[in-house]
């Protein structure tokens, strides 16, 4: 590389470069300095020589420029990086030089990543951004550097992705069973025991700072059951993981009712068999649905004088009071009433109450005179109704 060959032109002119075999190229004066960036000579020392044609106000002139140092210009090529998780293991990257010679990597960002070679680490979720470099030899001169950034990925709540198990709706109770969707929430898919566990395959949960009790962990779902808790308004629900942390703002209320569901929308039931003619439980009873295979197994539409057994989360507090977080068995009853309603007609249960840990069962007859079909149902308790959208199936 040949730069700022002097001149004593005081005007605007050009300057031809020669090593007596090729002209090199012409460069503008500026300033009284001509300058020119050489990459057609071989690498090495020469003699060139820079000559001016001359103009109105300077002569022509030509000065030797001896054993000048010639290098070649390099490039650096370096691809796009694709986006990881946080979770992923420790990965290779590569660029070339057009030099042929090795290219070093650093990163400018190492509280998110860091480079060893060509090997990058991610350290936490955020944007990665990391340069290669090539300092050139006596043949080349140094590379530009080129930079590449990719975005380390975390743990994600969706918007509004906190919700009762099978609804939409954003209010949550303590000691009911809900859902968490999001991204990257856990590294695979983890059942429990049924142990009751606060950490469950490298994932945990926080509500209100109270850990929760989780049932099940995947990438885009977590369902667990909320610690106890006295408090009631905003809350965080906060989710950490090998890949990070991320949290979610929900109210926690003294009721938080919502069906559990078959499918999108058919109410989870069973109709009780004391004549043994039921599909399932020995034939003690059947699953509540369209009669038919319609849900890939058989269901049957209840009918009027049927005894049924709804069942649902959140319907708020029991006497006598039931721990989260802890298996339980029998009959605990809503302190506080709970109405229902098929489509449309109101439909009092003879027992609405916990029977397993989290799980309230609402029993009730079902009356003659509400259609066929599935018909609307929605349940209330202190104020507060189920999820819109809920159906049960009646012949």
């Amino acid at each position: 590389m040949l730069r700022g060959v002097s001149n004593t032109l005081t005007r605007a002119g050009a300057v031809t470069f020669d090593d007596g075999e090729i002209v090199i190229g012409t460069a503008p004066v500026n300033g009284g300095i001509a300058s020119l960036v050489i990459s057609t000579l071989v690498s090495g020392s020469h003699a060139l020589t820079a000559s001016y044609g001359g103009d109105a106000n300077d002569a022509p002139s030509i000065s030797g420029i001896v054993a000048q140092t010639v290098k070649y210009l390099q490039t650096i090529t370096f691809g796009t990086l694709a986006n990881v998780t946080l979770s992923v293991p420790p990965f290779s990257i590569a660029a070339t030089a057009s030099s042929g010679s090795a290219v070093t990597f650093v990163s400018t960002t190492p509280s998110v990543c860091t480079v060893s070679g060509n090997i990058v680490t991610d350290i936490a979720a955020g944007t990665c951004s990391i340069t290669a470099t090539q300092a050139g030899n006596g043949t080349f001169a140094p590379a530009t550097p080129v930079m590449q950034s990719f975005t380390v990925i975390g743990p994600a709540i969706a918007s509004g992705g906190i919700v009762p198990i099978d609804s939409t709706m954003t209010t949550i109770q303590p000691g009911e069973w809900a859902s968490i969707y999001g991204t990257n929430l856990a590294s695979s898919p983890v059942t429990w025991t049924g142990n009751f566990p606060t950490s469950l395959g490298g994932t945990s949960v926080t509500v209100d700072g109270k850990a929760a009790y989780l049932s099940y962990v995947s990438p885009g779902l977590i369902n667990f059951q909320a610690p106890d808790d006295t408090a009631t308004g905003p809350v965080t629900v906060a989710v950490t993981t090998g890949s990070g942390n991320a949290s979610l703002t929900v109210t926690l209320a003294q009721f938080g009712p919502s069906f559990v569901l078959l499918d999108s929308k058919h109410v989870a039931g069973i109709i009780i068999r004391s004549n043994g003619s039921g599909a399932y439980g020995g034939g003690t009873y059947d699953i509540i649905g369209p009669t038919g295979n319609a849900l890939g197994y058989p269901t049957i539409a209840a009918k009027a004088g049927d005894a049924v057994e709804l069942f649902g989360v959140g319907f708020g507090p029991t006497n006598p009071p039931v721990p989260a977080g802890h298996a339980f068995t029998g009959a605990a009853m809503t302190t506080n009433s709970v109405q229902i309603m098929i489509g449309g007609a109101v439909v009092v249960p003879f027992f609405a109450g916990l029977t397993s840990a989290g799980l309230y069962q609402i029993n009730l007859i079902i009356p003659a005179g509400l259609g066929t079909g599935d018909q609307t149902l929605v349940a209330t308790v202190g104020g507060v109704q189920t999820q819109s959208g809920v159906v049960i199936s009646l012949q």
